[in-house]
C-alpha cells in the first residue's frame, strides 16, 4: 500500500480533513469523506502506525510573546553533524531538528519558557556539546504563518465548510499585541499529553492530568476557542508530496515588514513565516516539489516585492525531529518527545548525568 510513500485518494482526503479539524469525530470525518467511521478510523490508524502522519498540539502564537521561540543555526565539525543532531533529539526544547546545507549544518526550532531559559539552553546545553562550532540565534517576535495552516488542498469547498464549522473558531494567528496569562500546571499537563497524541480522548487526558473529564473538556475548548492551543496534523515530506524544504532569511524595510510578511504568509508553499530579531528581520520556510522550484520562487518574490533582499538560504536534507516527533531515515515518525518547554535545561542535563 505504501510503496514509494504514495497514499491513495481516501487517505489524502482524510489527512486534509484532519488538517482542518484535527480532533473531529470519526463520524463527522466519515460523513465528509463519504466513508464509514470505521473505515476512516482504520485508515488513520494505518497512517499513524506507518509513521506517515500524526496529530500533535502545542501552545499557539499568543503564548510566544511570553514563551520565546527561536530559530538556531549550528555549524559542526565535519564528522560530528549527525552525532550532534542525534544528541539533541530528546531535548524537549529543541522541538525541531533539521540537517541542512548552506551556511549551517543544523537548523533548530528552540522553544523555552522565558529568555533566561533560552540563555541557559544555549550556554549550558547547546554550546557544550562536543563538535559544535558556532551557534547563531534568531528570536521570533511574531508568527505570521506556521505549519498548522499548511494544507494539502484536496477537499472541495463544501467539505472544507463542514469541517470548519466543527472547529467553531478555526485556529488563526493572533495579533501581535495579544497577551495571555501563563498556563496553569493542569493546562501544562494537557499540552504535554496532546503533544504526544493530539487526538487523545478526554478520558485519557483526564487520567494523565489527574483531573476530571469535564474539566479537561472545558479547558480544552477554552484554549481552542481563544487560539492559545494549536493542533496540527503533520505529514512526512514524502506523504505530503512536497519532498523539499528550504528556509530563507529575508531583509525588508521596517516600514514594509508587516505587509510583506502577510503577503508571504499567503503563499501556498509557505510553512512558516515569522518576523525575527537577528541577522535578518524575516524568515520564510517553504515546502516545494523540487530544489529547482526554489529559484523560480525567489525570482517571483523579488519581482512582486522589489524591496526584499534574500540574505541566506538553507536546504533541508532531512528532518531528524519535527515538532516533537523523532523521524527515521525515510522521514516517518518513530516516537514522540513531549514538548516540555518549561523544564529547566540544567535540571535536564543533571538528570542525564545521574542516569
Amino acid at each position: 500500500m505504501y510503496e514509494n510513500d504514495q497514499l491513495d485518494e481516501i487517505e489524502y482526503a482524510l489527512l486534509n480533513a484532519l488538517q482542518i479539524a484535527p480532533r473531529a469525530s470519526w463520524k463527522l470525518l466519515g460523513e465528509v469523506l463519504g466513508v464509514s467511521p470505521v473505515t476512516a478510523s482504520r485508515r488513520w490508524e494505518r497512517l499513524l502506525t506507518e509513521g506517515h502522519a500524526w496529530v500533535t498540539a502545542y501552545c499557539a502564537s499568543p503564548l510566544m510573546l511570553t514563551m520565546p521561540f527561536a530559530l538556531v543555526t549550528v555549524t559542526c565539525a565535519a564528522d560530528s553533524v549527525l552525532r550532534v543532531g542525534q544528541t539533541l533529539l530528546d531535548d524537549p526544547h529543541a522541538v525541531t531538528v533539521s540537517h541542512t546545507v548552506g551556511a549551517s549544518d543544523l537548523l533548530l526550532a528552540v522553544w523555552v519558557s522565558d529568555l533566561g531559559m533560552l540563555t541557559r539552553y544555549l550556554t549550558a546545553r547547546l554550546n557544550r556539546i562536543p563538535g559544535v562550532h558556532t551557534v547563531r540565534v534568531l528570536v521570533v517576535t511574531r508568527m505570521f504563518a506556521e505549519g498548522s495552516r499548511w494544507r494539502l488542498r484536496c477537499l472541495d469547498a463544501n467539505q472544507r465548510r463542514l469541517l470548519a464549522a466543527h472547529q467553531r473558531r478555526p485556529h488563526r494567528i493572533a495579533p501581535a499585541r495579544t497577551i495571555v496569562p501563563p498556563l496553569s500546571p493542569t493546562d501544562r499537563a494537557l499540552v504535554l499529553a496532546l503533544s504526544i497524541d493530539g487526538r487523545a480522548s478526554h478520558d485519557n487526558l483526564a487520567t494523565i492530568a489527574q483531573t476530571s473529564t469535564s474539566t479537561v473538556r472545558r479547558r480544552l475548548r477554552r484554549h481552542m476557542d481563544s487560539g492559545t492551543l494549536a493542533f496540527r496534523c503533520e505529514l512526512s515530506h514524502a506523504a505530503a508530496g512536497r519532498p523539499i524544504e528550504s528556509t530563507l532569511w529575508i531583509e525588508v524595510p521596517p516600514t514594509e515588514l508587516e505587509s510583506t510578511a502577510q503577503e508571504l504568509a499567503q503563499l501556498p508553499q509557505t510553512r512558516m513565516c515569522a518576523s525575527v530579531i537577528g541577522d535578518s528581520n524575516l524568515v520564510l520556510s517553504v515546502w516545494l516539489d523540487s530544489a529547482d522550484e526554489l529559484h523560480h520562487l525567489e525570482r517571483q518574490l523579488t519581482l512582486r516585492i522589489p524591496s526584499i533582499r534574500i540574505t541566506q538560504r538553507l536546504l533541508t536534507l532531512r528532518h531528524l525531529k519535527l515538532m516533537g516527533h523523532v523521524l527515521d531515515d525515510s522521514g516517518r515518525a518513530e516516537r514522540a518527545v513531549p514538548m516540555d518547554v518549561w523544564r529547566d535545561p540544567i535540571a535536564l542535563d543533571a538528570g542525564r548525568l545521574a542516569s
